[in-house]
């Protein structure tokens, strides 16, 4: 049975949000992490149906591994990696609670410029240790502007992913039931006072990170964010499981903790 939610960080810094890999909430976006850039993870959830139980916690850690090459004054980049590890504690499975560690890697082909957006191909939840999903995708984000210089109306993700690793671990809901394969997409809103801001995700599919997510982030500085929300397990049948989740994540640049003050 699966009782993973999410690996969910919601760190919104002005544009954009960053998880692990950096994602909406749990979907993969199509942005990586720059260089040095590192992000830290504390997230924890409690399953309200069928009924009031405690779901596992994750810790995890992010970090930009290769630069960005500029093109020209265009503001489009090519290039990029990022990767990192989850720790699920407990883990369920039918043997009992385990530790499960799981391994994510996810490259950047281009960022978002006035017209083209931001596309990434990535490979997550794999574990040395334990039958794993092996997730790979394809993801693609645009800012939504009427016109290159208005105003943001938010984010659009969409994206599409493969089971490439044990069966066991994923099953197929809407548009691709009982298949491999999983639709992603999701909405940011923009930020109010560049300080909160709110998320709709689908991660198709039931696994140990599939779900249908709505969430708020609360910025309280430059580096650390609040998340708060609901998760709605895409199978409806037999029992779904859904609740509420929390978590606590820090982003900082490795490089500027060895700057003077």
């Amino acid at each position: 049975m699966r009782t993973i939610i999410v690996s969910l960080v919601l760190v919104l810094l002005p544009a954009t949000a960053l998880a692990y890999p950096s994602s909406v909430v749990f979907s993969p976006n199509g942005e990586v992490k720059p260089i040095g850039t590192v992000g830290l993870l504390a997230y924890g959830a409690i399953n309200v149906a069928p009924k009031v139980t405690p779901a596992s916690s994750w810790f995890a850690i992010q970090a930009g591994l290769l630069p960005q090459w500029k093109y020209g004054a265009s503001g489009v980049s090519f290039g990029g990696l990022e990767a990192g590890c989850d720790i699920i504690t407990p883990f369920d499975t039918s043997k009992g609670a385990i530790v499960k560690p799981v391994l994510n890697v996810k490259l950047g082909a281009v960022t978002e410029g006035l017209y083209a957006p931001s596309i990434s191909f990535g490979l997550m939840e794999m574990s040395p240790s334990h039958e794993s999903m092996d997730f790979t995708y394809v993801a693609v984000t645009k800012t939504v502007r009427l016109s290159p210089d208005a105003k943001s109306y938010g984010r659009l993700t969409l994206g599409y992913g493969v089971n490439a690793g044990s069966r066991a671990q994923f099953n197929g809901t809407l548009p691709f039931r009982n298949t491999r394969s999983a639709l992603m997409a999701a909405y940011e809103t923009p930020l109010i006072a560049g300080r909160l801001g709110f998320a709709v995700d689908y991660l198709g599919g039931t696994s140990e990170i599939s779900d249908t997510y709505v969430g708020a982030i609360l910025n309280i500085t430059n580096t650390t964010a609040l998340a708060a929300g609901a998760f709605f397990a895409n199978d409806r049948t037999n029992a779904p499981d859904d609740g509420v989740f929390f978590a606590l994540a820090e982003t900082f640049d490795v490089a500027k903790l060895t700057e003077k003050p």
